[in-house]
């Protein structure tokens, strides 16, 4: 069962120019699939979670279709997801037509908590732009991939929680249909890539199981770098996505590890209203807040993805990150009587990853 969002009690903002997420597991993936043909072991119902691929061959899935594929190679990836969940897009009954996608994502998320998604049996431009739509407006994440180096299925790209891969033009082989597995490729990407806790990672250079890499020219490559589309190339022997942002270039690996400063903000912050019995307006209950959003930035300082505290070329300290609250005393009557505290403010500075390195030398005698 999922719960009220947390923004009604602890309002925490978390400015890098895009939504952020209220979502408390960012390792579950959502795979939108047709219902199967036949009638199997078991019904079902809802949004359904899978340990292993061959769990769907009891809800009437064959080796043959799309969502056992795609599973079987989401879970072939290292590290590996725990589980998938899958729900079946609806009917409408009196048109014989597929509901809005925005409609079977709604459905899922009322029943389920997940942070990505992807349209395994989906790919016209329209399902892609309302599933787009509906990632920024609910706080997740979705990919999609496509082959076809001349289409690119979406127009607008200022998208902050969609990303794509272009997976197309296989090496080595004749055709896409030579390659299958390509069309999961950004499924894959993200059930390795979720695998790691958010801060941890980046995701660029990083292998795919099953998947071909692409064969591009300079020309392709240029040209998918500028609309932010992610590939799947060779490089020193080693096959690895290249990219690892999202279509408006903004990394992913940013908006995960935003999206889980926010909800352990929220979390911590409204574990301490549950368990005390009361945090009192007054310098120390202040105190007590302070100390609790210190602990979430200093954990994403342990992982790595707030930056430690460095000195300048002066020895001056660059602090990763500080936290700012207000005093009681300096606090109104009216502020004070609302039981609201605001004015409690952080920043913090991003530990980065490096994708790629300049280097000049020279050799003499």
């Amino acid at each position: 069962m999922r719960s009220d969002s947390l923004d009604d009690i602890i309002k925490c903002d978390v400015e890098i120019s895009s939504p952020g997420s209220n979502d408390v597991s960012f390792d579950s993936i959502l795979l939108v699939v047709s219902a199967p043909t036949v009638k199997g072991k078991e019904t079902v119902t809802g949004t359904t979670a899978i340990s292993k691929a061959e769990k769907l061959l009891d809800y009437g899935y064959t080796t043959e279709s799309a969502v056992y594929k795609a599973a079987t190679i989401a879970f072939s990836q290292n590290p590996a997801p725990d589980k998938l969940y899958f729900i079946t897009r609806g009917k409408v009954a009196e048109k014989d037509t597929n509901e809005d996608i925005a409609v079977t994502l709604a459905k899922a998320n009322a029943e389920v908590t997940f942070y990505g998604f992807h349209l395994t049996e989906f790919r016209d431009s329209k399902d892609i732009e309302a599933a787009k739509t509906w990632a920024e407006a609910n706080e997740k994440l979705y990919c999609f991939e496509y082959t076809d180096i001349e289409n690119c299925p979406v127009k607008n790209f200022n998208y902050y929680r969609t990303f794509g891969m272009f997976s197309g033009l296989p090496d080595g082989k004749t055709s896409n249909q030579d390659a299958p597995e390509n069309q999961y490729a950004a499924l894959a990407w993200m059930a390795k890539c979720f695998g790691y806790a958010p801060g941890t990672e980046t995701w660029h250079i990083k292998e795919l199981a099953t998947i071909t890499p692409s064969r591009l020219s300079a020309e392709q490559k240029k040209s998918l770098q500028e609309k932010h589309i992610n590939t799947f190339l060779r490089y020193a022997g080693c096959n690895c996505t290249i990219g690892g942002t999202t279509l408006v270039g903004e990394w992913i690996d940013v908006i995960r590890f935003r999206d889980w400063i926010k909800s352990e903000l929220q979390i911590r912050l409204f574990n301490a209203l549950k368990v005390n019995r009361k945090v009192p307006f007054t310098d120390s209950g202040i105190g007590l807040i302070e100390g609790v959003m210190e602990s979430v930035l200093k954990q994403g300082q342990d992982i790595g993805g707030i930056a430690p505290t460095e000195y300048d070329s002066d020895d001056n300290p660059v602090y990763g990150y500080t936290v700012v609250v207000p005093k009681s005393a300096n606090l109104t009557d009216a502020e004070k009587k609302s039981r609201k505290l605001t004015g409690c403010k952080w920043s913090a500075r991003l530990a980065g990853a490096i994708h790629a390195v300049e280097i000049s030398g020279n050799l003499t005698f």
